[in-house]
């Protein structure tokens, strides 16, 4: 895509895949001409990467985010950096430490999770339905709460060997634990306090119901984090 390869067109769509910003923001983040990254800005709406909406709390401002495919070019983006950059590879310790929310939600769940926009709907209610301290901010999106650090922490679960990923367009359309994974969820998902644990099944409903009804739940439950902006 063209406008992807334009001078700042990247940092924009990296930039918004975060969170939703204002132009002086935006211009902050990724740095360089005030008048480029306008210029760009302007072409990725046109390209139906980025949608212009405004802010929910006073002073009203414009906001900038990106649309669904814009969010798929920008996952796109952040996957071919994240392979080209020299990775600090963490520790085993470290590993477990942060991937025990995602390890121990496919645990509850019997190993497998399908769908991207179920298991952000799933880590949501995790912090919001049952106080748990995920270390996911999830933003508004198109279809409600997001958070991209998910993807990434499932990348370095991936590299580890304890999940393994089927992606569509840089989403994952299904999670599942390996042999090894297993074993390594049951331990990080044990060593979580009884009542902790027993909150977890709770997840189970949530994951029985169709796509439809919970995203309805989510929707109707948390309006102002399910708000679409544009």
């Amino acid at each position: 895509m063209e406008e992807v390869r334009r001078e700042k067109a990247a940092e924009i769509l990296l930039a918004l895949l975060s969170k939703p910003r204002g132009v002086r923001e935006l211009w902050q983040a990724v740095g360089g001409s005030p008048n480029t990254v306008e210029l760009r800005v302007r072409e990725l709406q046109r390209a139906g990467l980025i949608q212009e909406g405004e802010s929910e709390t006073w002073p009203y401002k414009k906001v900038l985010s990106l649309t669904d495919r814009g969010r798929r070019v920008a996952e796109m983006l952040r996957l071919q950096t994240s392979l080209a950059a020299p990775l600090k590879k963490p520790t085993e310790v470290e590993l477990k430490e942060r991937g025990k929310w995602l390890l121990s939600l496919l645990h509850v769940l019997g190993g497998n999770l399908e769908g991207a926009v179920r298991l952000q709907k799933l880590v949501f209610l995790m912090k919001r339905e049952l106080g748990m301290g995920v270390p996911y901010q999830h933003v508004p999106f198109q279809h409600g709460p997001f958070c991209g650090e998910i993807y990434e922490d499932l990348m370095d679960l991936e590299s580890a060997g304890w999940v393994s990923v089927v992606r569509e367009v840089a989403e994952p359309v299904l999670v599942s634990l390996t042999e090894e994974g297993r074993r390594v969820a049951e331990e990080v998902f044990h060593a979580f306090p009884k009542e902790t644990r027993e909150g977890w099944e709770k997840l189970k409903e949530f994951n029985r119901m169709p796509l439809s009804q919970l995203l309805e739940y989510v929707y109707t439950r948390y309006p102002k984090e399910s708000r679409m902006l544009g």
